[in-house]
């Protein structure tokens, strides 16, 4: 299984001139600007248009809705796996997220 992290693009995604190729995407943090709904949905669009068989995202810091509208947050990240003290099996790998940073 060919994997392929990312993080921190603030809502840059889109700016990323070249993703490897890989079977699994993960997106470990900080995939939007200011945290908003709109940003999730930008890029959850995004991640639509990628070819990885598999996406796992994990919020970061900065990714407020998460937080503060999470249901909504979750349901508009319809093009991935959205991990939160949870776990999913994929091809015989496990893979944990939590987004919880120290203060």
């Amino acid at each position: 299984m060919r994997i392929v992290c990312i993080s921190d693009t603030h809502g840059m995604h889109e700016d990323i001139e070249q993703i490897p190729d890989g079977d699994l995407l993960i997106h470990a943090g900080d995939s939007s600007r200011i945290g908003g709904i709109f940003d999730i949905e930008d890029f959850n669009d995004w991640l639509g248009t990628l070819p990885h068989e598999h996406k796992i995202v994990i919020a970061g810091n900065h990714d407020w809705c998460f937080q503060t509208r999470s249901e909504k947050a979750r349901d508009v990240l319809s093009n991935a796996t959205y991990l939160e003290d949870s776990g999913i099996a994929i091809d015989g790998f496990r893979f944990w997220g939590s987004p919880w940073t120290p203060r």
